[in-house]
């Protein structure tokens, strides 16, 4: 939730802010519809307006999309097996700053089920966090829903007045990314007799799209310190833009700031190595590297599915695809050198 001493600009700015899941919802929809992703859970998250659209996003966004969801989706099941070597006395724990209408909980439970059954799914909770106005929506999505509904594990209640939702395996929180001191508080206090989401003695695995590049570097440091000081055991996985600062960035920019957003992190990430630097600097020791999603495409995704992808539409400008998708990037690392060798995650070449 804002802080009572945000400005009326900087509310609405967050509010353009806000608006970025949209886009990322209706390019997860286009990318479901067109064969790249398959998600029928971001299906339900439409609002009515947007169910009736018939627009199409181009190839280059369907492409991008799918590669970037590939490589978070690699790293989190990567995460998600680890948990298999684990005694039932110390599950895995997920943690999504951000996450707006994000379905991944839902998909990776259903593979999960698919492939080893419900019973053995390793994750004690997984936790959403995001603005007060994304989560009511969210949370009321799910309440409705059944399909959604009945993958949490139980009892689904709508809790905070509306703004979030609690299950045995599954909650979101309303909160402010910018307000470390509340963000902690809300995930480790115990309310009603009920134990707090998160347990900061299990493995935990803190999920990143798309958010630091709206934080200011001081804001960012604070978020991932707090995370490293906190869990014992844990890996981050982070999406962000790079390099903005040359003509691409400038465009880009200039773009968002027609619609009311600026890209106060955009400044502390001037090179590919700084996102890992980033990581690096905070606490995160273990090992760890960043990709840009041309590479991610280029030499990570496995022949068979980009052969596959790259039949679904036809591209011509091969150029500018590669100039944006080398301007985006997937990251990841460890809290520390010393974690078991059973937690690493890692994106490997093919």
């Amino acid at each position: 939730m804002l802080p009572p001493s945000r400005t009326p600009g900087a509310a609405s700015e967050d509010s353009a802010v806000r608006s970025t899941d949209s886009d990322a919802l209706l390019s997860r929809v286009s990318a479901t519809r067109q064969g790249y992703l398959d998600d029928p859970f971001c299906l339900l998250f439409l609002t009515p307006s947007q169910r009736r659209s018939t627009e199409r996003r181009p190839p280059l966004i369907n492409i991008g999309t799918h590669a970037r969801t590939w490589a978070v989706d690699e790293l989190v099941e990567q995460f998600l097996r680890s948990g298999e070597v684990n005694s039932k006395e110390r599950p895995l724990q997920v943690l999504s700053l951000g996450a707006g209408t994000d379905t991944r909980y839902w998909r990776m439970r259903k593979r999960w089920s698919e492939r080893k059954g419900e019973e053995s799914w390793p994750v004690r909770k997984w936790v959403e966090v995001d603005f007060a106005e994304a989560t009511s929506i969210k949370a009321r999505t799910i309440a409705t829903k059944s399909e959604l509904r009945d993958q949490l594990g139980g009892d689904v209640k709508i809790e905070q007045g509306g703004l979030g939702l609690s299950s045995p395996l599954y909650a979101i929180l309303p909160g402010d990314l910018r307000d470390v001191p509340s963000l902690s508080l809300s995930l480790f206090l115990s309310q009603g007799g009920a134990p707090p989401h998160l347990d900061p003695s299990l493995p935990t695995l803190l999920l990143l799209e798309c958010v630091l590049v709206y934080l200011t570097p001081e804001k960012t440091n604070d978020l991932l310190k707090f995370f490293t000081s906190t869990f014992k055991e844990g890996c981050v996985v982070a999406y962000d833009p790079f390099g903005l600062d040359d003509s691409f960035g400038e465009v880009m920019k200039r773009n968002l700031a027609m619609r009311g957003l600026s890209l106060p992190g955009s400044r502390s990430t001037p090179t590919l190595d700084s996102l890992s630097r980033r990581l690096e600097s905070n606490g995160f020791l273990g090992s760890g590297n960043s990709l840009s999603i041309k590479q991610i495409r280029e030499s990570i995704i496995p022949r068979d599915d980009l052969e596959r992808v790259n039949k679904i539409e036809q591209i011509d400008e091969v150029e500018e695809l590669n100039l944006v998708l080398d301007h985006y990037a997937i990251s990841w690392s460890h809290v520390s050198g010393a974690s078991s060798d059973s937690l690493r995650i890692g994106l490997q070449s093919r």
